[in-house]
C-alpha cells in the first residue's frame, strides 16, 4: 500500500520495517509490551543484527525473556512450524513481530508462510519479510496475500542497480495498510 525509499542498503530497509512496527505497536499502546522479535535460523543473517539496533536485546530479568527468540529449521530446511506454534502460545501478545526470509537463506520457499502470518497477526503481531531473496519471487508472488505487513527489497539484487550504490532506494520498504500511517519521509500519492 506504501513504499519508501530512504533506506540506502538491505539492513538499514529492515531497520526501518522493525521501526515502523515498534510506532505502529506504540500507537496502539503497547510500545512497552511488545518486546518479542521471532526469527527463524533459515532467515537472512543479518535480522537478528538488525533487531538488536532497533532495541529488542536479548536478556532475561527475573525470569522473564526479552528480545530475539530463535526459531529453528526443521528437516526440509523450513520454519519448524511447532516450535514456531509454541513461540507464539508462549510470547502471545509480547510478540512485535516476526522476521522472514523466504524464498529463505537455504534458498527454499516457506511453504506455510501465509499460515505462519495469520498465527502471528491472530495475537497482534506484524509480519517483516526479508526481502534479499526477492529475485526468486518479484512479480510471480502477491506478498498482501502472503500477510507481509513489510518487506525490503534489494534493488542491486532484484532490479540490478549496481551493488553498494548506497543511494536512495537502494533498499526501498514497502508496507502494508496497517503501516502507511508511519512511513518516513513525504509520500506521493
Amino acid at each position: 500500500a506504501g513504499v519508501t525509499t530512504q533506506p540506502v542498503a538491505g539492513a538499514q530497509g529492515e531497520l526501518v520495517g522493525l521501526k515502523l512496527f515498534q510506532d505502529y505497536h506504540a500507537k496502539n499502546g503497547q510500545g512497552q509490551t511488545r518486546n518479542i522479535v521471532l526469527i527463524p535460523r533459515s532467515a537472512h543473517g543479518t535480522n537478528p543484527a538488525t533487531a538488536t539496533m532497533a532495541g529488542f536485546e536479548t536478556k532475561k530479568v527475573d525470569g522473564i525473556e526479552y528480545g530475539i527468540v530463535t526459531i529453528e529449521a526443521n528437516a526440509k530446511g523450513q520454519i519448524d512450524f511447532d516450535q514456531l506454534t509454541e513461540a507464539i502460545n508462549k510470547y502471545n501478545t509480547r510478540i512485535a513481530g516476526i522476521m522472514v526470509t523466504n524464498p529463505n537463506t537455504s534458498g527454499l520457499f516457506e511453504t506455510r508462510f501465509h499460515e505462519m502470518s495469520k498465527l502471528i497477526h491472530n495475537v497482534g503481531g506484524l509480519v517483516y519479510m526479508d526481502g534479499a531473496n526477492m529475485n526468486a519471487i518479484a512479480g510471480w508472488i502477491d506478498l498482501n496475500k502472503l500477510g507481509v505487513d513489510a518487506v525490503h527489497n534489494n534493488l542491486h539484487k532484484t532490479w540490478t542497480i549496481p551493488h553498494g550504490g548506497g543511494g536512495p532506494g537502494d533498499a526501498i520498504v514497502a508496507v502494508s495498510d496497517k503501516l502507511v500511517d508511519f512511513l518516513p519521509g513525504i509520500q506521493v500519492v
